[in-house]
């Protein structure tokens, strides 16, 4: 519906109505409400009358928490992955679909009526498989449409600390790391209670992108943990920790240090499965398509 724009942000869904239809259909903006939720003042929107045309504005959270008076529907599906990504390997993937609507009272006095009532359905499509590697891209869409997709990529952030508690980030010497020193990486996805994070596949490379799998090293392959690797926490909450002991890439011989991009697969999925999901096979690491999205930790010397 074009009266209707929505944004599928990170921790929010934001939708606009168009005012002047409210107006029209003989309504006033407190009369629209989310998920049927007239009487709960957190649930109606607000007018903003500084943008043209001037909307009746909503903001609901994505998490499906205490919090969220509002409600709305959270449902996992199964989809094919692009056969041109990075997961084209993967048997399925996931998604989670935030769906909802905003609509005013209905008007079932009598058997007839001359009124108009309003219904605005909405949802929203977030993967919820990614790629963290080398450059943050931040993607929300605002649509005249029903349906929509977003990204939780803003949530997710990849670290690495000098100390097995987590509490001082690396600090890398101007000579470089000693080798063998032990490197502590976490990977958190922030205000995303409903689910867990689970690491795939973790792995190392001597620069940024499009680099052949010949020249990856893994840390991790689903259980395949390499030697000097260490995972300390993955799949059962909402932070993933791994670290390792610092190497040189070989082809870095003729240099002074080595540099060392790190790399993860990773995928959100509710507590009760995240350790039920498993994926066939692996592809090598590339190019970013419509089915990754990057974030860097790097390069490591």
């Amino acid at each position: 519906n074009s009266d209707l724009m929505v944004q599928c942000g990170t921790s929010k869904i934001t939708l606009d109505i168009n005012l002047c239809t409210v107006q029209w259909a003989g309504f006033n903006a407190t009369e629209l409400a989310l998920n049927g939720q007239y009487s709960n003042t957190a649930c109606q929107g607000s007018v903003d009358t500084s943008v043209n045309p001037p909307v009746v504005h909503f903001q609901l959270p994505v998490n499906q928490s205490q919090d969220n008076s509002c409600r709305q529907s959270l449902q996992i599906v199964d989809e094919m992955p692009d056969p041109s990504g990075p997961f084209s390997s993967f048997s399925s993937i996931q998604a989670v679909i935030v769906t909802g609507y905003i609509n005013t009272p209905r008007s079932d006095q009598g058997l007839i009526s001359y009124s108009t009532d309003l219904y605005y359905h909405f949802s929203c499509r977030y993967p919820l498989q990614y790629l963290l590697n080398n450059t943050q891209i931040t993607s929300s869409v605002s649509v005249a449409t029903s349906n929509n997709n977003g990204t939780f990529i803003d949530s997710l952030k990849m670290s690495v600390f000098n100390d097995s508690n987590y509490n001082y980030p690396l600090v890398v010497p101007p000579t470089g790391l000693e080798l063998r020193t032990k490197l502590y990486v976490e990977v958190k996805a922030d205000n995303l209670t409903q689910f867990n994070l689970l690491l795939d596949r973790c792995f190392a490379t001597p620069t940024p992108y499009n680099i052949p799998q010949s020249v990856q090293y893994d840390f991790f392959t689903s259980c395949n943990i390499a030697n000097r690797t260490t995972v300390t926490s993955n799949g059962v909450s909402t932070v993933a920790r791994f670290n390792f002991e610092a190497f040189r890439f070989v082809q870095h011989h003729d240099q002074a240090k080595s540099s060392i991009y790190v790399h993860c697969m990773l995928r959100l999925c509710e507590p009760s499965k995240c350790q039920q999901i498993r994926k066939r096979s692996l592809v090598p690491f590339g190019k970013e398509s419509s089915e990754s999205t990057t974030i860097s930790v790097g390069p490591l010397y």
